[in-house]
């Protein structure tokens, strides 16, 4: 029987944001320390750089992973609306610059890994706000393409005995105005049920929401590295480590030494 790899689920980081990167930095060496690249998966949910725009903010984010790869550990991650922008204004060819250099090997959203008995797939859900007249606030929205390529891989018969990891940078479950992920409810439809664990960020609230849409785990990341929740609110800080061969969750903080 195959075992399953632990998924250390990050979000957030926004390296470029006061002390963001130091903290990145912290994380990343106790990671390094603690943990067996041979039996977790890391998975970051969007917003490595505060400002995708900024040439530091990325060389740093990039930077700060390559350590973790030349250690060994896999990072799989999906983009988020910093990434693409300032966090209010999206830019196609910010998006452009962070694909090239944070996922060159990614063609297209969804993007499918199968790991060992899992089946990871990772969503753009700011795809569909590049456009002049949407670009705008911090909405998301993976759009009628995206969202028809993902019913295909949720149907695809090789991932159907697999444990199924959905991750994506918004909120699909809060609604709160110019924050949104704006087809939440489509993607719910094609993922009820169908998926094992959900992993998301964007908010900042960390909140876990086990069993809605009828998926085992469904886990708010928060922000890593603790950047305010909506620029005001403060929240614990949670690193989870999720076993999904119980579907168990661990609370961690990769901050302390």
């Amino acid at each position: 029987m195959v075992k399953s790899p632990r998924i250390i689920h990050l979000s957030d980081l926004h390296i470029g944001y006061r002390d963001c990167g130091e903290k990145t930095a912290r994380i990343v060496l106790n990671i390094i320390k603690r943990e067996s690249p041979d039996n977790n998966i890391i998975v970051i949910t969007g917003d490595i750089a505060d400002r995708g725009a900024c040439e530091a903010d990325l060389s740093a984010g990039q930077e700060l992973l390559e350590r973790l790869r030349s250690r060994g550990f896999t990072v799989l991650l999906c983009p988020g609306n910093h990434d693409y922008g300032t966090g209010f204004v999206n830019s196609a060819e910010t998006a452009r610059k962070f694909k090239e250099r944070f996922l060159p090997q990614v063609k297209e959203f969804p993007r499918l890994d199968m790991i060992k008995n899992i089946a990871f797939i990772g969503l753009d859900s700011t795809a569909d706000e590049l456009h002049w007249y949407d670009r705008y606030f911090a909405d998301g929205e993976l759009g009628k393409v995206q969202l028809q390529r993902l019913e295909k891989v949720m149907s695809d018969p090789q991932i159907k005995d697999k444990i199924k990891v959905v991750y994506l940078h918004h909120h699909p479950i809060h609604f709160i105005p110019f924050h949104q992920l704006k087809d939440r409810r489509k993607l719910r439809e094609i993922i009820e049920g169908r998926a094992d664990i959900l992993l998301f960020g964007h908010l900042h609230f960390g909140g876990t929401y086990h069993n809605t849409w009828n998926i085992k785990i469904v886990i708010d990341g928060g922000s890593s590295t603790g950047k305010l929740a909506l620029g005001i609110f403060s929240i614990k800080i949670k690193h989870r480590v999720i076993d999904p061969a119980d579907f168990s969750v661990i609370e961690k903080n990769y901050l302390e030494d």
